[in-house]
């Protein structure tokens, strides 16, 4: 299963890209940094396993890569984005940030992270009852694959980031 890192930076990294080369100033780099915290989302199911195990015996195995793993949970955001398109608040107008735009990035997010787990760890419950899984399943190359593929993203995006945003300046 794809790790932490690699969750958080492939949401940010095409969030990134959609901020840079097509919408420019709409898109903040606020919205940015939601979309590749949102790549955890779906992994919240395994804090529930925990808290549940606190009580009561059920494995996180029974929890994880279920509800939170389903195209409802990105879909819920997806809604919640139309939702609150003409929704405004004192203090998001102030700070120039759209709640639509949070819900999207959420979203967005979130179903990154579903399909990266359904390309390289095998199948996840899409809909209830119906498991897709999609390309190879790499979960046999925990220690080494993974890590690897996170060094090498983390590379990438921050050698991007110095030729996109000079952000050696800010060092």
């Amino acid at each position: 299963m794809p790790l932490a890192v690699t969750h958080i930076l492939i949401p940010l990294v095409l969030a990134g890209i959609y901020r840079d080369y097509f919408a420019k100033k709409k898109f903040s780099i606020r919205y940015v940094f939601v979309a590749g915290l949102a790549g955890l989302f779906p992994d919240l199911d395994i804090l529930v396993g925990w808290i549940f195990n606190l009580f009561s015996y059920i494995p996180i195995s029974d929890i994880h890569r279920t509800l939170t793993h389903s195209l409802a949970f990105p879909l819920l955001f997806l809604i919640l984005f139309y939702l609150t398109k003409n929704y405004t608040s004192k203090y998001f107008k102030k700070q120039n940030i759209k709640i639509s735009y949070l819900f999207l990035a959420i979203s967005f997010g979130s179903l990154t992270h579903i399909l990266l787990d359904a390309f390289l760890s095998g199948p996840v419950q899409i809909l209830p009852g119906f498991m897709l899984g999609i390309g190879m399943n790499f979960s046999y190359f925990q220690g080494t694959f993974f890590q690897g593929l996170d060094a090498i993203l983390l590379v990438l995006w921050l050698v991007h980031e110095e030729y996109k945003h000079h952000i050696s300046d800010y060092i």
